[in-house]
């Protein structure tokens, strides 16, 4: 565990410090605002480093595998299709709810990179796939990577932030 030395604020940029999106051997984030100790160690660890202006960048992208991800970020998807990755841009915001602090649905949006994550060979949707994937983008772009999708009929889709194999 490699501790960061700046505190995490409420307001943005200070709530976007940690927020960086690890693909493979690269790193996407605003490096403007990425804490110092964290920096360090990822060009310690020969990360590629690539700048996007969205701080939420871990947040606004949802990793499928080494080389493709779902975003609606456009400038984010023009970065990383610059970078040779395999980019299922979503031109339309998906309805990912978010809960507030008290566990009550707010009235801002979630965020894709919230909503979905990867375990082993499994993507996981914390919600209903259907509810975000109208037209079945998503479901063809996890699935011609030969992925399974594990997702929960009939819910809404939630971002409940990540989630983290270790």
């Amino acid at each position: 565990i490699i501790c960061g030395k700046e505190e995490v604020g409420l307001n943005y940029p200070e709530d976007i410090k940690y927020n960086v999106c690890i693909i493979g051997n690269y790193a996407i984030h605003n490096f403007k605002y990425t804490d110092k100790v964290v920096l360090k160690k990822l060009k310690e660890n020969d990360y590629e480093l690539i700048n996007v202006e969205q701080g939420y960048s871990n947040c606004s992208i949802a990793v499928i595998d080494n080389t493709s991800v779902i975003t609606t970020d456009k400038k984010i998807a023009e970065k990383l299709i610059a970078n040779n990755f395999s980019v299922l841009l979503l031109d339309y915001v998906p309805d990912i709810k978010l809960k507030d602090e008290y566990g009550n649905f707010s009235s801002m949006t979630g965020f894709i990179g919230g909503a979905i994550g990867r375990v082993g060979d499994n993507i996981i949707i914390f919600g209903d796939l259907d509810k975000i994937d109208k037209a079945g983008k998503i479901r063809k772009f996890i699935t011609t990577r030969n992925l399974n999708i594990i997702d929960f009929k009939d819910l809404d889709v939630i971002d409940y932030g990540g989630i983290v194999e270790v």
